[in-house]
């Protein structure tokens, strides 16, 4: 009952998103979507299969996964529905105006990003943070009404794939590809069967990238010194012609990078059975790591999730691998199955929180709504720790209201306006 439940929410949830394109910027929807593909539909996916994988497969049965999975998933999503409905169509905004800033974003970004290269840690996240301007400003060109900025646009999306292809790391070029046709929406306001038809397109480059990263990234990370292009189109063609999707084994490899829910099952196997619950330790470790900077707080969480990872899965990771066991994971493994569906209605009800008043901003600032890809850049993930989720949330927050305070005082820029 809980799996049909599961999927039913999935499926209304990916029709909200799919809707609101064009008419808002359903980066809430994209959240809750993220979420239930890789917490529901992967792990039922996986279910259905008869996985031989020694690591990656579901440690508890369907019944007691999802009886957790899908009730925390619903609470935490119902705050987030009550709060959209108060959510305004803002496809008539006229985001012209704000195309004398376009170009000054793009610099700061560009500029954060080379600065990045050689910067030390101390700085690191403020200048990844405002490197994220650079796609702004590409975003905010692509409303002008000339020809050749909206080519930054374009542009903008070209050096995502170019830089995923050099360090092997796709997770920008997949996530920012999905704001900016958020942005493509907004202004030409596709109909039904278009956004379909490119959303179709692009899950089937996601899975080609999926089917391809691991022994590309393996190439690259070796020292491949040759075209990085050619090699990609190698081997996708390799795995195509080769029969690769049509083999079992490589559909539930491809699921794998799906489901989330092996972790979380792990956990659900591992705690408390043979590790205690952490009784709210890991939530509030996040909290003051997030609030707190690492001079004032020198034993602040590390990202990456490895020694949570391995405490309450019991399963070892390799020196160089991160893997995070998800809030709703965290969640269990603070408080078990009733206290920590309790705990998705809190994160739910913050983010709900945070989203509402950031949208009252918004009304004041309309070119707000051009940074909240910067802001949820981490939130939207479904795989992150609570730690990761609000130490960008938080910090992102500041750099962006940091920016406006400049804007105004130092460029002159007039942001204010009542919509």
């Amino acid at each position: 009952m809980w799996s049909i439940v599961g999927i039913v929410l999935v499926v209304f949830i990916s029709w909200k998103f799919i809707s609101g394109l064009g008419k808002r910027l359903p980066i809430l929807e994209l959240l809750m979507l993220i979420a239930g593909l890789q917490w529901i539909i992967g792990p039922y996916i996986s279910y259905g299969q008869d996985n031989s994988h020694y690591k990656y497969y579901m440690y508890v049965d369907q019944s007691t996964y999802m009886s957790y999975i899908v009730p925390g998933f619903l609470v935490f999503c119902l705050p987030l529905f009550f709060i959209l409905r108060s959510y305004k169509d803002i496809s008539e905004i006229n985001f012209l105006k704000y195309q004398p800033y376009s170009k000054t974003l793009l610099f700061i970004g560009v500029a954060a990003d080379m600065l990045g290269s050689f910067a030390p840690g101390s700085v690191a996240f403020f200048l990844f943070l405002v490197a994220q301007f650079k796609f702004i400003g590409a975003i905010l060109l692509y409303f002008s009404p000339k020809k050749s900025d909206q080519y930054f646009f374009y542009g903008a999306l070209l050096y995502l794939f170019a830089n995923s292809l050099a360090k092997a790391l796709f997770h920008d070029l997949l996530l920012w590809g999905v704001f900016m046709f958020m942005y493509w929406c907004l202004k030409n306001k596709p109909t039904m069967i278009k956004k379909m038809a490119i959303i179709f397109a692009g899950i089937i480059f996601a899975i080609g990238i999926q089917s391809v990263k691991g022994v590309f990234r393996k190439n690259v990370w070796q020292g491949y010194s040759g075209n990085k292009l050619e090699l990609f189109v190698s081997l996708l063609d390799d795995r195509i012609s080769g029969g690769y999707f049509e083999e079992e084994d490589s559909t539930e490899e491809l699921n794998v990078r799906l489901n989330q829910g092996w972790i979380i099952s792990a956990i659900m196997y591992y705690t408390p059975s043979f590790q205690e619950y952490a009784g709210g330790d890991t939530i509030k470790e996040a909290i003051f790591s997030s609030i707190l900077p690492r001079f004032l707080n020198p034993n602040k969480k590390l990202a990456g999730g490895q020694e949570n990872f391995e405490k309450y899965t019991g399963l070892p990771l390799g020196d160089n691998t991160s893997m995070g066991m998800s809030i709703i994971g965290e969640s269990y493994a603070n408080f078990g199955v009733i206290n920590g569906i309790v705990f998705m209605i809190v994160w739910g009800v913050f983010l709900a929180w945070y989203w509402n008043n950031l949208m009252k901003v918004a009304l004041k600032y309309p070119l707000v709504l051009f940074f909240l890809p910067v802001l949820f850049l981490q939130v939207v993930k479904a795989e992150t720790e609570l730690v990761v989720v609000l130490n960008h949330l938080f910090k992102a927050s500041i750099v962006v209201a940091l920016f406006f305070w400049a804007a105004r005082k130092y460029l002159n820029w007039p942001l204010k306006e009542i919509v």
